[in-house]
Order: structure tokens, then sequence, then C-alpha cells
């Protein structure tokens, strides 16, 4: 029996990258193809180029249809936290007496809790938070218990349609009958978040290149989502305007830097770069440093606006490319923001990478939906 192959999109803020994939052993993957594309990206729910961002999506469903053989009618597309809101509603029905709760009953409490009022975004995901019974039992999944009354705290996804316009015509073109837009954080949450610590709650943070999103995580639903527009790439910056150098040289200097590693007042306490220039290690890591305090602050201010207190055994769950590879960050951003701080990725042997959560995500998503 052949496998079923599933095609994703991941849109990242600096590149697209796309995969045909199936389910292989111990819930790994075999990856089919896989395409990656540079463009512009986004900032503050707009992409930066929306004609390019369309190009490239054609191109990149082109290749996922060679890919599979034209056998995928289905291509599923992260949404970027800059492109959603989350909604958390509370919602019961009642029965006449105690009956054994079957799924009908989950969609009515669901459909029962939110409606869409604005023509600016559409539903594109819905979970549970908890569900509760009359006897005041709190269950991730109440199909198949028996109750008179069914509660629920239940969190909704919308997506902006101005996305959604972007990217439905561009993969339509390419071939596909059909494409599902999903929401990239719930993905990454369901996936690199064990449940026993989503029953509790969490905290996970996607640094990318040019923005990064923040999600609270309790159960199968994110409660709270806020996207900021700071990433790995404005290090990078930061590091072009300290020493008036090329950006691609500066992007390999935040790389090589160790912020961990103490300066002296030797004159060997120097950081090569592949232009063949030396620049002062004290003063680059003064300039990422400042970078990563700017990324803290908004990390602080998303959770203090959340309403939620988050205990201090919760630790901060940080994945992506934007500052992952710097040595040194993760107990830098730790001491800043007096949490404990996990770099999360996938658990699968030769892709257990910060980069490869989001596409890894959605991949797993795709699959479990098929």
């Amino acid at each position: 029996m052949q496998k079923k192959q599933v095609a994703v999109i991941d849109v990242g803020s600096s590149k697209v990258t796309a995969v045909v994939g199936e389910r292989g052993i111990n819930k790994t993957f075999i990856i089919k193809g896989s395409y990656s594309y540079e463009y512009d990206g986004f900032e503050n729910g707009e992409f930066f180029d929306v004609e390019k961002f369309k190009q490239v999506l054609f191109a990149v469903g082109e290749d996922l249809k060679r890919a599979s053989r034209g056998a995928v009618n289905t291509v599923y597309v992260g949404v970027p936290g800059e492109f959603t809101q989350v909604v958390v509603k509370e919602s019961q029905i009642s029965f006449s007496k105690k009956k054994k709760i079957v799924d009908e009953d989950v969609d009515a409490l669901f459909e029962g809790a939110f409606v869409l009022a604005s023509s600016k975004y559409t539903l594109i995901n819905r979970s549970a938070i908890v569900y509760e019974l009359d006897d005041f039992r709190r269950l991730a999944n109440p199909v198949g218990a028996v109750s008179e009354i069914l509660k629920g705290k239940l969190s909704f996804i919308v997506c902006s349609n101005y996305f959604i316009e972007a990217v439905k015509p561009a993969l339509m073109a390419a071939g596909f009958g059909e494409v599902e837009c999903v929401s990239s954080m719930l993905a990454e949450a369901l996936y690199l978040v064990e449940p026993e610590t989503r029953d509790r709650i969490a905290v996970l943070v996607d640094v990318g290149y040019i923005t990064t999103t923040l999600s609270i995580i309790h159960g199968d639903g994110i409660v709270f989502q806020k996207s900021f527009p700071y990433g790995g790439g404005y290090i990078t910056a930061a590091l072009v305007e300290k020493f008036t150098m090329e950006f691609d040289h500066a992007e390999q200097l935040k790389r090589n830097v160790n912020l961990s590693r103490r300066v002296t007042s030797q004159a060997f306490d120097l950081l090569e770069c592949d232009n063949g220039q030396y620049y002062s290690l004290e003063e680059v890591q003064t300039t990422v440093l400042r970078s990563l305090d700017v990324l803290c602050e908004n990390v602080t201010d998303a959770i203090d606006n959340s309403g939620f207190t988050i205990p201090e055994y919760v630790p901060l769950m940080v994945t992506g490319g934007g500052i992952a590879y710097i040595r040194g960050a993760k107990e830098h951003v730790s001491g800043r923001l007096g949490m404990s701080v996990q770099i999360v990725t996938p658990n699968v042997p030769m892709m257990d990478k910060p980069t490869e959560s989001n596409v890894l995500s959605l991949l797993d998503l795709a699959l479990e939906q098929n």
C-alpha cells in the first residue's frame, strides 16, 4: 500500500520553504522533495513585495507538484503569527439526560462558541484548551465520557484575508485544487511541546529573521499570541551599522561570536571575518548583547500584556533560526528575563535543528489530518 504524501509550505520572514513528505517509522518523516526560495519578507502583517511573494509561491508550488508527480491535490500553508489573531471563548451545551458524548457534541460546542464578526479575517484553526463535565472532571478529550453537560474553554485562530488572497490564487494556478491555511504557531505548539507540558502551561517563542512570535499554550490551544518586528536580521543590521560592513559579512560575524567568551585586554581578543578583517571581540559582543536586550524587552512586554502569570518553573521555549545559533545567546536571554531558556527542536535524526521546526511541525500536522 502506497503511503500518504502531503505537501506543506512554511512562509518564513526571509524565505519560503516547501516540502513533500510522508510518515516514516516512529513519527519520523520521509522527505520526497524540499525547496527553499528567499524573498523580501513581511512586517506588521504586510509583505514588502506581495507580487514577488506570489511569484515565489507559484514557483514553489510547481516544484511540489513535480516532486509528488501530481499525486498531491492539497497543499498546507503555514500562516505566520503576524497574520493571525487568537480568540479564546468559553462554551457550554446541556443534554436532557446523561449521555455518552460523541464527536457531534464536540462540534456543537465549538459551533456555539464563536461567530466570526469581521470580514477581514477567516477562521483557520480551532482547538480545545480544556473540557469539563458535570462532575467537574477536566479532560483533554471528552468523547466517550458520560455527562449531562459539556463545557469547554476553546481557542480559535483567524487569518487575515490579505494573506489568504495572496496565497490561494498563486498555488491554485500552480495546479493545486485545495489550499489549506493553518497556524504555524499552533502546529509548532502541538509538535514541539509535549502534551504533559502543555497541560500545565507553556511559553513558546519563534524567533525568525525579521519577526518574532510569542505564544502561551494551554492544553491543545493557544491562549495568547503576540508578534513583533524584531529577529535575527536586526542583530545583523546592528553589526552592519556598527562596523560599516557588508550584510553577508555581518551575518558571518554574528555566527562566529561567542557571547560567553571572556574578554581580556590582550591584542588577540579579535574576531576574524571572511572579508579578511579583524574586529574587536568586545565591540562585537556588546553590539549583539544590546540587540538581544531589545528582543528580551519585547518578550517581557508580551508576557506582561498577556494577563497571565507564568510560574517560575515554566521555561521559555525558543525555536527558529533567529538567535538559536548565537553561542551564549540562550544564557544571556535567560539571565535577562529571569527565566530558564530551552532551545526546542524537532525530535528527528538529522533534522533536529531550530530552523527545521516550522516546516516539520506543519508536515506533522498535515499528516495527522490525512
